[in-house]
């Protein structure tokens, strides 16, 4: 990639290129629930925003990583659309190609700078990658863009998860680190995809009919596997391997005392799913 990438998007491509598939791996298998019914996951959510049976459309995966979301995409719907995706690294790329083959066009890029021609998409669609993305209105401006009149952009980004302690230990851990190292810390994405207000806000000039759904994954993990699932967050792999150890390693015995008698604890996950019509501007 000749593009100039920032400390945070260098981490990013970096962390990726050496786990390809990390994404799909912690929410393929995951079912939720929106509007209280459920979903089979994440990515089967946003797959469900694209209208079945129109060979025409042609459909943008920003951030694709592996091609889960476009492999969802092509199996749904026949004849398959017009599939690309976009991301950053190249590990991700790899194994996007792995599981597409040559049926898809796969490309590296940023989502500031988007390599295709004006009004050719249907969709564009991004899973859990917008809220890491900086120069967000700049993003914006291109997916607006590349958008033909009317079309949907959709997005699935965090929420601040209910209160339990297995995750309210586990964030309090993390912030007593950043503080005592603010300077090894990076900081992702833009706060004003953190709140449904911010986001009708952030949309607004580029973007009507803003829908935002609550999604819900409530399950019960043992220790040990809370810590599996918190292990792929990208905070603990900017620390040293020795601190992180050392976190693991007190965080796993602070709830060790805290589990209920079947050896597990409440955890609960919770992610906003937007979608949006585009408004072209004359």
């Amino acid at each position: 990639m000749t593009q100039f990438l920032s400390a945070q998007e260098q981490f990013l491509a970096d962390f990726h290129d050496r786990n390809a598939g990390v994404t799909t791996r912690a929410y393929q298998s995951l079912p939720v629930a929106i509007g209280g019914k459920p979903c089979a996951s994440s990515y089967q959510c946003l797959a469900n925003l694209v209208a079945a049976g129109d060979g025409g459309h042609t459909v943008l995966d920003l951030a694709c990583g592996d091609g889960y979301l476009l492999w969802l995409l092509a199996q749904q719907n026949q004849p398959q659309p017009t599939l690309i995706g976009i991301d950053l690294s190249q590990g991700e790329l790899a194994a996007a190609r792995t599981r597409l083959g040559a049926s898809v066009t796969l490309l590296q890029g940023k989502a500031q700078a988007l390599p295709l021609p004006s009004a050719s998409a249907d969709y564009v669609l991004c899973h859990m990658a917008l809220m890491l993305m900086e120069q967000l209105d700049q993003v914006l401006g291109e997916v607006q863009r590349v958008l033909k009149d009317g079309a949907i952009f959709a997005f699935l980004v965090g929420a601040r998860p209910p209160p339990g302690v297995a995750f309210d230990r586990y964030l309090a851990r993390l912030q007593a680190i950043r503080q005592r190292h603010p300077s090894s810390s990076l900081i992702f994405g833009d706060r004003r995809l953190r709140s449904p207000e911010d986001i009708q806000a952030l949309l607004a000039p580029g973007f009507e009919r803003v829908v935002i759904e609550e999604l819900v994954m409530p399950r019960r993990y043992t220790p040990q596997q809370l810590w599996t699932w918190f292990e792929d967050m990208y905070d603990l792999h900017l620390m040293p391997p020795q601190e992180r150890q050392q976190f693991r390693d007190e965080y796993l015995e602070e709830i060790q005392a805290l589990r209920d008698d079947d050896g597990k604890l409440a955890f609960t996950d919770s992610l906003r799913l937007v979608s949006a019509v585009v408004r072209k501007i004359d």
